[in-house]
């Protein structure tokens, strides 16, 4: 930030991600000073630290040289299927409101389900007793994201609605697990292995590009005066290069 100011230094998404993993590390430190380590507050930043941690640890794994390919197609290979994840993450989130329409698990609505679970001892044994605390709406979006992976827990709790809901149901479980478990899940799995054999075309001309933006990286942490040629004459400054 120095070297290249506060403006050119947050052009960039990823020193962002780098200023709130230190500053969440610091954050963390001080919250477990004050409220201990096992405050909701010091999990869900532990958490948060972890995750970004991910994302610094693979990048750093570029510079050695038998994981740097891998690095490497992970990061492009996810890149380029952003779109059909955009696309899957909206079909999902459709068919999550159908079975939001229907009623599924929903304890507001006079029925079968409500007669046995609502307030009985019977509750253990409830069909998506998992999402009782994030809420229906979530509740049915994981459970539509479990179905496009061939998870069909759900179908337990079809058993508690009425003949013709329970017909509708199965009409839009069909419908969920021939469009996204059965065509989408394949076509991005397909699609993830076009794109990794398009990268693996490139792969030398991505990990040299990457590697010089480490090199950068590691120029701009240098103080000004050991890259004067006469006080390090040993060492030559790579320059940031576009591939």
């Amino acid at each position: 930030m120095i070297n290249v100011g506060p403006s050119d230094y947050l052009s960039d998404m990823g020193n962002w991600i780098d200023l709130v993993y230190i500053w969440g590390s610091i954050a963390m430190s001080i919250v477990h000073l004050e409220l201990t380590a096992y405050h909701v507050i010091s999990k869900a930043l532990m958490c948060l630290v972890v995750t970004l941690s991910i994302r610094r640890t693979f990048n750093f794994l570029r510079i050695f040289k038998a994981l740097s390919p891998i690095v490497t197609m992970l990061t492009n290979v996810i890149w380029q299927l952003r779109i059909f994840l955009t696309f899957y993450f909206i079909l999902t989130l459709l068919f999550s409101l159908m079975y939001g329409v229907l009623g599924i698990g929903n304890f507001k609505l006079e029925g079968k389900f409500r007669e046995k679970f609502y307030n009985t001892e019977q509750m253990g044994d409830m069909p998506g007793l998992e999402y009782k605390k994030i809420g229906l709406f979530f509740g049915n979006l994981f459970q539509t994201v479990r179905i496009s992976m061939g998870d069909f827990s759900i179908i337990a709790a079809a058993e508690y609605l009425d003949d013709s809901e329970n017909i509708i149901f199965w009409v839009i479980f069909l419908l969920t697990c021939i469009i996204t478990c059965i065509i989408f899940l394949n076509f991005i799995v397909a699609e993830a292995g076009n794109s990794y054999n398009e990268v693996s075309e490139e792969l030398s001309n991505f990990i040299w590009q990457q590697q010089a933006d480490l090199c950068a990286e590691a120029e701009g942490l240098f103080p000004s005066f050991l890259k004067k040629e006469k006080h390090y004459p040993k060492y030559i400054i790579i320059r940031k290069v576009e591939i």
